[in-house]
């Protein structure tokens, strides 16, 4: 895996950039909260600032991928990043942190669907499972390490030093992303210049018609409130319930880091197996228990071992569900379907923060969790039900272009063979298993099979680099 180019400089620009964003959390988050006396309401404030433009703006921002490419619209996330980390440094206020922090959520948007659609540009469809996860465990050793290099710096240099270091992070990652090769899917001819209003709409039509987008996305709805709800009740539970300072807060983040580190080395080892729908509906069901079994007691021994958990669970889910959604869909529409994905998890927020602040006072920090994640865990179940009934996910195989005769290649998708001693063709063929849902539009791009997977060489980018 390390041997494709371009993919281990991403790793390691991948780790730096997470832990300096993990930093800025943690100081928003947390040092914030408890240096400015932060109440429920101002940490709904914080988060539906941080969630509302992503959630708003997101779908069009994978036009923005769709059209320019993951790895230039990457360059851009990181650049603006730069900047409104700089901004932050002048915050003095508890209300200056939530207006300053208004970019944010818009970047983070950028950022993430950007680097969820370069693994099927860069790595063949066997070890994109492995890609996936190699990469989010990248992101998430800066929950362990970053919540530790926060404390750090600020005890040291206080809240301006943290965002400093975020700044930093986030031009490693604009120069990682400018070494990278990586063009645009192409287009049909047809559609070389279409509004992004029929973008989004031939984005969201690609949904309604294939079962298996429309569950995953309803999945991790599901999922994304009860983190949502989490981001609210985490700093109270720490200062209120367990009466413990943000230095303890900080290191139950660091234990969760580890779970979810641990477990996503797992899940690149074992790989394809672990990307079906019957694990991410499995893993929301868990997810709903360790989320009740860390924030609903008094006991911090207990309160480790459920955050420790929690991270397990979140490993096993977030990168079979985003391989779910790169798989259902075409390439060339991955910049709408992936945003969609992370315009959703704002989305969650946007909603359960505010809701989670309120309840929180007529329930109290334990009951609600312990409400919600019963909620999330019967919803898993049900969801684990209708997987069942969902069509089998597309798996690419590679088509050699120049073997078998001309009716055997168009047959499985592809051209017709090379003649002996021809060009060779720019990239592997990668046709589709039949899901038993016929032929349908690959909203852009060349030639599509079966749920719109790529088929003609004319998309290079569609089996790797």
């Amino acid at each position: 895996m390390l041997r494709v180019p371009g993919f281990a400089g991403l790793l390691a620009g991948q780790a730096v950039n997470a832990i300096g964003n993990w930093v800025a959390i943690i100081a928003i988050w947390g040092f914030a909260a408890f240096e400015f006396d932060a109440g429920a309401g101002d940490l709904a404030a914080l988060f539906v600032v941080l969630s509302l433009p992503g959630a708003l703006l997101g779908p069009a921002l994978g036009v923005v991928v769709d059209r320019i490419g993951p790895r230039r619209s990457l360059m851009a996330a990181n650049g603006l990043g730069v900047v409104a980390a700089l901004v932050l440094t002048r915050a003095d206020s508890y209300g200056a942190v939530i207006a300053l922090a208004l970019p944010l959520g818009l970047i983070e948007a950028l950022a993430s669907t950007s680097l969820d659609a370069l693994p099927p540009r860069l790595v063949p469809d066997d070890q994109l499972v492995r890609a996936n996860a190699l990469l989010g465990g990248a992101e998430d050793l800066a929950i362990v390490v970053g919540p530790v290099v926060a404390a750090g710096v600020h005890a040291v240099w206080g809240l301006p030093g943290a965002f400093a270091a975020d700044a930093a992070t986030f031009a490693v990652g604009l120069l990682v992303a400018a070494r990278l090769s990586i063009e645009p899917a192409p287009r049909d001819d047809g559609d070389e210049a279409p509004s992004v209003r029929r973008e989004l709409a031939a984005g969201f039509r690609l949904v309604r018609r294939t079962p298996g987008l429309r569950w995953t996305l309803g999945v991790v709805t599901i999922t994304y409130s009860l983190w949502g709800l989490a981001g609210i009740l985490e700093p109270l539970y720490v200062r209120d319930v367990l009466a413990r300072s943000d230095t303890e807060f900080a290191l139950l983040q660091a234990v969760f880091g580890v779970g979810l580190v641990g477990a996503g080395l797992t899940v690149a080892a074992v790989g394809e197996r672990l990307a079906t729908p019957r694990v991410v509906a499995l893993a929301t069901v868990v997810s709903g228990a360790t989320a009740a079994l860390y924030l609903g007691t008094t006991s911090i021994v207990v309160a480790y071992v459920g955050v420790f958990l929690w991270g397990v669970d979140v490993a096993f889910f977030y990168t079979p569900a985003k391989t779910l959604l790169q798989r259902w869909a075409p390439v060339s529409a991955h910049g709408r379907i992936l945003s969609l994905n992370q315009a959703l998890e704002p989305a969650a927020q946007v909603v359960a923060t505010p809701v989670a602040a309120g309840l929180v006072v007529w329930l109290g920090v334990q009951s609600l969790a312990l409400a919600a994640g019963a909620v999330v865990a019967v919803a898993g179940l049900l969801a684990l039900r209708r997987a069942s009934r969902l069509p089998p996910v597309p798996t690419a195989i590679v088509v050699d272009a120049t073997a078998g005769s001309a009716r055997d290649a168009v047959a499985l998708g592809g051209p017709a063979p090379l003649p002996a001693g021809g060009p060779a063709p720019s990239a592997p063929v990668v046709v589709p298993a039949d899901d038993g849902r016929g032929p349908t539009s690959g909203g852009g791009g060349t030639g599509a099979g079966p749920a719109g997977r790529p088929t003609g060489p004319a998309d290079p980018t569609a089996a790797g680099g």
